[in-house]
């Protein structure tokens, strides 16, 4: 694969960042509510129970700067209709790893081919009140590599700036009552689209990792 030579601040810091050697210990990724981690982190989800998932982090250069690429969901899925996600999914029995589940769902999902993307490295989990373990994977994607959305998963493929994905600033911090009482959901908002929920905690804390390297 071809790959544009790095020169973007922002692109050097990630790379930085994961060149930093294999760290044992990886930081889990927190939700931005306090109720959803203390659930999580108890007994109630035990850890055994949890299901294995992992996503894809695609960073490309697109239109002269390099950028974050997000998927918008099809409305007629039954999970998380119509929301702002990375490529990814659960975990099949014939997927070997993460990266295995994060690449082959991003096949699937983007028209991304395994061979274009450059692993840089793995962040640490998020738990879900879902029973799912999330292992989000960053990668650097081949230049000029074509992505395809897949009609049933897929509305629409757009890209968030790097500059603007990993600013903490970026995040704002929003208080909604659900049936089962307040939550705090982190948000940000670019050219019409609300990115919220897990993708928007998995960036944040990609952001405060960079930004504390």
């Amino acid at each position: 694969m071809t790959s544009r030579i790095p020169d973007d601040s922002h692109l050097q810091c990630l790379l930085r960042y994961f060149a930093q050697g294999t760290r044992t210990a990886l930081a889990p990724i927190q939700h931005p509510d306090q109720i959803t981690n203390r659930r999580v982190l108890s007994t109630e989800l035990p850890a055994i129970n949890f299901r294995e998932a992992a996503v894809l982090i695609p960073i490309v250069h697109h239109e002269g700067r390099y950028a974050v690429v997000l998927t918008q969901r099809t409305e007629h899925l039954s999970s998380h209709p119509g929301q702002v996600s990375f490529p990814g999914g659960r975990t099949d029995e014939g997927d070997h790893s993460p990266i295995h589940t994060a690449l082959r769902e991003s096949e699937e999902e983007i028209g991304l081919p395994p061979l274009a993307v450059t692993v840089l490295g793995a962040l640490g989990n998020l738990l879900m009140p879902s029973g799912y373990c999330v292992t989000p994977i960053v990668g650097l994607i081949a230049d000029d590599t074509p992505l395809t959305p897949s009609p049933r998963e897929v509305a629409h493929i757009f890209h968030v700036p790097l500059q603007l994905a990993l600013n903490v600033s970026s995040f704002e911090r929003v208080r909604v009552q659900v049936p089962e009482g307040e939550r705090e959901w982190l948000e940000m908002h670019y050219d019409g689209y609300r990115i919220w929920g897990v993708t928007a905690a998995i960036l944040y804390h990609l952001a405060q990792e960079i930004a504390a390297a």
